[in-house]
């Protein structure tokens, strides 16, 4: 009988201190949330370590990604950024994130994929504000001109990656044609 008692103490005691961290982590989510919105980014990251230390991962990666990004830390911003896309794949927004991050390192193809990936997953949502639109199309557009000006500056570049990355810009902003036909039959509608 005594293992029982044991058995009881110890998952009292689990459950007491997970509730514990939760509550603690919760409190340290929201802290960081604050802070990030108050621009006091490096405070803000203490805060959201614990908090993902506590299991709170989907909000805080994606706060943390975006101090992060604030902070010029892009590689890092991309990693939380990822983790969050694990957690939560169909989010819009944090492909488009992390499509800011890639851009900052020059990795033109990776931005021209999240952006791709932010249209595609945007015109699921229900919820669809058209100026997202017009950023992902300056967005694109801006970066076609950068590939454009790459190849030219560079003898390196491979005619056929080049030539997938405009059909990528291409397919992408075709989407974004889609959503802002639908988007005005929708309200021709109403």
């Amino acid at each position: 009988m005594n293992w029982f008692y044991n058995l009881t103490v110890k998952r009292f005691k689990e459950k007491f201190s997970n509730t514990n961290s939760n509550e603690e982590g919760s409190a340290n989510l929201e802290k960081g949330k604050r802070l990030f919105l108050s621009n006091q980014f490096q405070e803000a990251l203490l805060h959201l370590d614990h908090a993902i230390n506590s299991g709170f991962d989907n909000d805080a990666y994606v706060i943390r990604g975006n101090c992060l990004q604030k902070l010029d830390y892009h590689y890092h911003a991309i990693e939380d950024f990822d983790k969050a896309i694990e957690i939560d794949p169909l989010q819009f927004s944090i492909y488009y994130n992390r499509a800011i991050s890639k851009k900052a390192i020059l990795d033109f193809t990776g931005q021209i994929e999240d952006l791709h990936n932010a249209i595609y997953y945007y015109k699921k949502n229900t919820n669809i504000e058209n100026h997202f639109l017009k950023t992902f199309e300056t967005d694109l557009l801006a970066a076609r001109m950068n590939i454009e000006g790459l190849q030219q500056n560079m003898h390196e570049v491979r005619k056929a990656a080049s030539f997938e990355i405009k059909s990528l810009i291409k397919d992408s902003l075709y989407l974004i044609k889609k959503v802002k036909l639908r988007n005005a039959k929708s309200y021709d509608k109403n």
